[in-house]
């Protein structure tokens, strides 16, 4: 099962950059999956496609912060918060993939399930603010190359401005509701409880020593 192969990935029980590059053709045919399953009904194209985008977003963040070529990532600004819930969303998964043998562990997967929801509706309010902004600088650009007037510096204060606004919402937990990800949320904590199919783990390796 894709999902639960990468956390194995993400949360270093398995190292082998081999194996996580062959899950590239596993992640292909989750698209397809998910495009019959909305096809049939079975999904909604918005569900469908959320989750499609999800699949897609966790192996982008372990293919960059886990098998990166580079000795040293650095990141700042936004970016580094993005790479943080990413991170923070990983580890929600590994813990809520364990089943809940006691009532500690049982609060503890609730918590793990709100903070799931938290980093989500982050990810969703950053990448609508960029997309939005990209949208805007270029259509700005566009309006200069033509021969028209574009505030550029306007622009890009204002970036500025409303990024750290998203940023200040989201260390002080006011982040606005996002019913589609509250609603994408039963699914997310299904894959990550379902038992995945028995494999092999003789072409696993532990991570080396960093």
């Amino acid at each position: 099962m894709l999902w639960h192969a990468m956390l194995d990935h993400s949360s270093d029980g398995v190292y082998s950059p081999e194996l996580f590059r062959k899950l590239a053709a596993a992640l292909a045919n989750a698209d397809a999956d998910f495009a019959a399953l909305a096809e049939r009904g079975l999904l909604s194209r918005s569900r469908a496609e959320q989750l499609r985008a999800l699949f897609h977003t966790r192996y982008r963040y372990i293919q960059g912060y886990h098998y990166s070529n580079r000795s040293t990532i650095r990141v700042s600004g936004m970016e580094a918060n993005r790479t943080t819930a990413q991170w923070v969303i990983e580890l929600q998964l590994s813990l809520l993939r364990r089943p809940p043998t006691s009532k500690v562990e049982r609060a503890l997967a609730e918590a793990a399930i709100k903070n799931l929801a938290r980093e989500l509706a982050f990810l969703h309010h950053l990448e609508r603010f960029e997309a939005e902004s990209d949208q805007r600088r270029v259509a700005l650009m566009e309006a200069e190359a033509r021969g028209g007037k574009a505030d550029m510096e306007a622009f890009e204060r204002e970036y500025q401005y409303r990024r750290s606004l998203l940023l200040a919402a989201y260390r002080q937990r006011k982040l606005s509701r996002v019913r589609a990800i509250e609603e994408m949320l039963p699914y997310v904590v299904a894959l990550t409880r379902a038992r995945p199919l028995p494999h092999t783990a003789g072409a696993e390796s532990p991570r080396p020593d960093s």
